[in-house]
């Protein structure tokens, strides 16, 4: 196919750099700077000029014959203007727009409004993932692929999974239509699963439908079921993570440094208890005993933020901690805290580009 994205931010690069083995993509970006990196840094054509200008799209489409227009720039209101003047320069061409805001979700061409073919939901998409992370207590990882009807989950095991620890595979009594595709070892990937004696700290990849991914994790063996929870922030991503746990029925509590935001957060719930302080306050997060809650779900919009948080909750002996990050550089550095639970925002928005 032929696709242009729209935008070379951290997302737009994320995605034209995956996208780009199997398909011919073209860039668009206004900066000659960050233009210059792409065109040095990935095989892919590149258009220095405004994507949101429509005579600038419209001659991109026609040199590209483009099947797909992506729209990645950092305004949402830019994004859905860029495709539904793709839309107008051509009705056949697929439109695809990253929002954060939720203020700007609308209806799709699926609803019967022209414009917008897909609405790309980072801030929800990652809060369905940090919540489904937190109730599945040996998940570090977990991504859905809705067009098949099933889910990947990686599960570690640790010192806790006394019933599957020094085990062979295929003595496990593994859930039905759930199956484990391979299992990491290190730096080792052992794809003869059925034959594998499992150790601690291997990383077991499994297939399956939620529910299947639920008996999994039981069959593991949990210790401390996962009950309270701690978010540290309050955004679009905190405050949908809290709804989605809240009508799981468990304890929640959010923690959020803006007073303004506490008062509407407050009103949107029933049961979550919203404290208003910062986040990386030791007195703070001691007092409010983060240290004994099941999982520590760390989600402000400032990298330091988080990686200092994380820090804390570490101390205070969380013993499950979930963070995300939006720098690329800081995905190794969170890593090497001993965080096993890492959400890339950059990823996450390319994964549902590319599914």
């Amino acid at each position: 196919m032929n696709i242009i994205v729209v935008g070379a931010g951290r997302v737009g690069y994320t995605v034209a750099e995956v996208l780009s083995s199997t398909h011919d993509i073209m860039m668009v970006e206004k900066d000659s700077a960050v233009a210059d990196v792409v065109k040095n840094q990935l095989n892919i054509s590149v258009l220095h000029d405004d994507g949101s200008n429509p005579k600038v799209l419209r001659n991109a489409i026609a040199r590209h014959k483009a099947d797909i227009v992506i729209a990645t720039t950092a305004a949402d209101d830019e994004n859905l203007f860029i495709c539904m003047m793709c839309k107008r320069i051509d009705p056949n061409i697929k439109t695809v727009a990253r929002v954060r805001n939720p203020d700007y979700y609308i209806e799709t061409s699926a609803d019967g409004t022209e414009g917008v073919d897909q609405l790309i939901k980072p801030e929800l998409t990652s809060a369905d993932k940090i919540a489904t992370l937190a109730l599945l207590e040996n998940a570090i990882d977990y991504e859905s692929v809705e067009s098949l009807g099933l889910s990947l989950a990686i599960f570690e095991v640790s010192k806790n999974n006394h019933e599957i620890e020094n085990r062979i595979a295929l003595t496990l009594d593994i859930p039905e239509d759930t199956g484990i595709v391979a299992i990491y070892r290190g730096d080792q990937v052992i794809i003869d699963v059925e034959t594998t004696e499992l150790h601690q700290g291997d990383r077991i990849f499994v297939l399956g439908n939620y529910a299947g991914l639920e008996a999994f994790n039981e069959m593991m063996g949990v210790k401390r079921r996962a009950k309270e929870f701690v978010i540290l922030g309050g955004g679009v991503t905190g405050a949908h993570t809290a709804g989605i746990l809240e009508s799981k029925k468990r304890y929640v509590k959010l923690i959020e440094p803006d007073p303004e935001r506490c008062k509407k957060l407050v009103r949107e719930f029933s049961s979550v208890i919203v404290v208003n302080g910062s986040m990386v306050d030791p007195h703070l997060l001691k007092n409010e005993n983060i240290g004994r809650s099941d999982v520590v779900i760390v989600l402000s919009h400032k990298d330091e933020t988080n990686l200092l948080a994380c820090l804390m909750a570490i101390k205070l002996g969380s013993p499950k901690i979930i963070a995300r990050y939006s720098l690329v550089d800081y995905e190794d550095i969170f890593e090497f805290t001993g965080i096993k639970t890492i959400i890339g925002y950059h990823r996450v928005v390319a994964n549902e580009i590319t599914k």
